[in-house]
């Protein structure tokens, strides 16, 4: 039942981040709706979608830059489960470093950690962890240039 409720108020934390609301009440509505929020500066885009499913493991550290379209997702489907009558979750976990910036339109999913400093390109699919100070993008997300 704790989950239900927990379920339910990150949907509508996550729905309230919609209407036209200052940005920077944005990250009330996302802490509420159980993402853990390290440090004080964020940048969130209005249509930014959080995974409503496992909020809690989400995990953003301070000055990080979630642009229009973001997606983040924390939980996959289990492919590998023998019992075909019924869909398997994984749950993951997401990490995103410090300093970090999210192009537009991008997906992050899986266990994946995108280190400090790190910038993925717009329209990336994120499915592997991006070191410090890397620019990553493309579908899926591959090596680009290390930053000065």
């Amino acid at each position: 039942m704790k989950n239900k409720i927990l379920h339910i108020r990150s949907v509508l934390c996550f729905a309230l981040m919609r209407i036209p609301i200052p940005r920077t009440w944005r990250k009330i509505f996302v802490r509420m709706g159980g993402v853990v929020l390290t440090g004080r500066k964020y940048f969130i885009a209005s249509d930014v979608q959080f995974d409503s499913v496992y909020p809690q493991n989400i995990i953003l550290h301070d000055d990080v830059h979630l642009t229009s379209g973001v997606r983040i997702l924390t939980h996959l489907l289990d492919t590998g489960n023998p019992d075909r009558e019924d869909i398997h979750w994984i749950e993951g976990h997401v990490e995103i470093g410090e300093h970090a910036f999210i192009g537009t339109d991008s997906i992050i999913t899986g266990n994946v950690r995108i280190g400090k400093g790190a910038i993925v390109g717009a329209g990336s699919v994120v499915t592997k962890d991006i070191p410090d100070y890397e620019i990553w993008g493309g579908n899926p997300a591959r090596f680009i240039k290390k930053r000065p």
